[in-house]
């Protein structure tokens, strides 16, 4: 077994402090022969962890040398993790924790992962890729998002056969790339937590700040809300879901949407009790309707009990605010009379513009709201 260390320095205090304690916290990442967890060799554990005497993070690297190197580098990684209570990865519940579990048990020895709390970034951010624009989730394009570069060229595919290679030769130039993957995959993962700020913004109270309607040349009208958050975003985004753009920046989030000028009926949804008057296309209660001569009205049906509404409406994807409008009965959009006042309340103008973004994300911030009550 080969063991490296080194002290790293970090600069992602104010996240890793939102998850625990530094030393509570253990990042690894594992480098095998192959998906199989039954056939593949393990032959390299990285992990970065807390040095509370030096107050310093250490990145701590097994390398196996032969096959029979696996044991030990499984005791020593199990009696590590066995003193942290956090422990986080890219993927690690998806492969690396089950390989682990699995390889284990073939030797039979310990393998509680359930005593530690699995933080594993790729689940946490997978709810996200359609927001960052991202064509995959690998840690790779998680790093290109960010402007984190790397020294390391080689894929997990490639340095397989450069491990193999290794075992028969020792070259030390085949070594020192096989570390250095693994090696930047670990030192980087605290440098890929602030993705998490997307997320986080977008689950905590969130407020407008200031509201504005700009008309343009053709008539068209765009309502501006501009969003303030105590959480800080990395990289500036934009995001565009139908007539609604919302652009992210620093602690700032920029919705624009497009505003309908002109009629929006207002259904009622209890239409057995309205009577349609045909002439003047509106219904009204039957305790009205009983004055009027009935040749001048007809039961309405839940496609004629409505009333006209002229103004300016913005558009919903969700029913946020009352009344509820739409242009026809069947309506895909709904729409609600602009006021000012609308977006006061910082649970509904958060609600508003959540109900904008992709269905994952919708899902997931309506649960953490949920769970906030």
């Amino acid at each position: 077994m080969l063991k490296t260390e080194k002290n790293i320095e970090i600069n992602e205090d104010y996240m890793l402090l939102k998850l625990g304690r530094p030393e509570d916290i253990i990042f690894f990442d594992i480098e095998t022969t192959g998906l199989s967890m039954y056939k593949s060799q393990l032959y390299l554990i990285g992990l970065l962890t807390y040095d509370e005497s030096n107050a310093c993070w250490k990145l701590i690297q097994y390398l196996c040398e032969e096959v029979s190197d696996e044991l030990p580098v499984l005791e020593d990684f199990f009696k590590l993790l066995s003193s942290k209570k956090i422990l986080i990865s890219f993927n690690g519940d998806g492969f690396d924790i089950p390989f682990l579990s699995t390889m284990a048990h073939q030797y039979g020895i310990s393998s509680d992962f359930s005593a530690i709390e699995s933080f594993d970034i790729l689940k946490k951010i997978r709810p996200l890729k359609s927001l960052l624009g991202m064509p995959d989730q690998k840690l790779k394009t998680c790093e290109r998002f960010l402007g984190i570069g790397r020294e390391d060229i080689f894929s997990g595919a490639e340095l397989i056969y450069m491990y193999l290679d290794w075992q028969r030769d020792h070259d030390p130039e085949k070594l020192r790339c096989l570390l250095l993957h693994n090696d930047e995959d670990i030192e980087n993962l605290p440098h890929v937590l602030p993705l998490l700020s997307y997320l986080y913004m977008l689950e905590n109270p969130l407020h407008v700040e200031r509201q504005e309607i700009k008309t343009y040349q053709d008539g068209s009208k765009t309502l501006f809300l501009y969003y303030h958050s105590e959480e800080t975003v990395p990289v500036p985004i934009h995001y565009e879901e139908g007539r609604a753009d919302l652009y992210f920046e620093k602690n700032q989030i920029i919705l624009s949407i497009e505003l309908f000028e002109g009629e929006c009926k207002l259904f009622f949804p209890d239409y057995q009790n309205y009577y349609y008057l045909p002439v003047e296309d509106t219904a009204i209660h039957k305790s009205l309707a009983d004055f009027m001569d009935a040749k001048y009205r007809v039961k309405a049906t839940a496609r004629t009990a409505y009333q006209r509404v002229n103004g300016l409406f913005v558009p919903e994807k969700a029913d946020i605010f009352t009344p509820v409008l739409k242009k026809e009965y069947k309506g895909k959009i709904s729409y609600v009379p602009y006021q000012a006042a609308l977006f006061i309340d910082n649970k509904s103008s958060g609600a508003y513009l959540r109900s904008l973004l992709p269905a994952s994300l919708v899902h997931l911030c309506r649960n953490r709201q949920e769970g906030l009550q």
